[in-house]
């Protein structure tokens, strides 16, 4: 059983990403960007608008306060700023979520910040607690499995998600000695390639039922 999950909502102003939704036609749980690394309230509410029809999982998609670098530059926080931002942007989506009768299960790093939480284990402890704070009940999506391992010891839940690229292929990630829950997209042609394989499942629902 796979996940399969993508970034959405990250068009701001005029610069667009048309080719989201379609990737998340795909998509068994989307992202949707909050409005620090990309994304904007016009956007954000397209977003939600395409869960809510489509019946999909929906999850905060948090970056460093970055619009001009896409959130890919590296920022030396210090623990109340990272925690303040976290909660900031988890926060904005959940809010406007409530106003669909939707809620958000799962919260995704981007970029820098995504790098961050995997390799270092104070960032990942801060990022957890303060998602912890919000929704105790949201899993955090990451890239590292010892992270995982630190994130639900303190007690939050966590999803252990792989990259799908060109040189990927579902045998390699069935084989994996540590199985992803859930599978992270960026081209509309590689999630068809996986979907005619594979159709995915949301791993993500753990109010209702242990998945993870």
């Amino acid at each position: 059983m796979f996940d399969f999950n993508c970034d959405v909502a990250q068009s701001y102003g005029v610069y667009r990403n048309d080719d989201e939704l379609e990737i998340a036609k795909y998509a068994s749980s989307v992202n949707v960007s909050a409005g620090l690394h990309s994304g904007d309230p016009v956007n954000i509410r397209k977003a939600l608008l395409f869960v809510k029809e489509n019946e999909i999982a929906v999850g905060a998609h948090i970056g460093f306060p970055d619009i001009q670098g896409f959130g890919k530059r590296k920022m030396d926080l210090e623990p109340e700023e990272l925690e303040a931002i976290v909660i900031y942007q988890i926060g904005a989506i959940e809010a406007y979520a409530k106003t669909m009768d939707l809620a958000i299960e799962h919260v995704r790093c981007h970029g820098a910040l995504k790098n961050m939480v995997n390799e270092n284990t104070e960032v990942a402890e801060v990022v957890a607690n303060a998602v912890k704070k919000v929704n105790p009940w949201l899993n955090l999506y990451v890239q590292d499995f010892e992270t995982k391992k630190i994130i639900e010891k303190i007690g939050l839940k966590s999803a252990y998600e792989v990259d799908f690229n060109e040189t990927t292929s579902i045998r390699q990630i069935r084989e994996m000695i540590n199985k992803p829950d859930t599978i992270h997209f960026r081209k509309l042609e590689d999630i068809k390639r996986a979907y005619d394989v594979i159709k995915p499942t949301p791993v993500n629902y753990n109010r209702v039922q242990e998945q993870i």
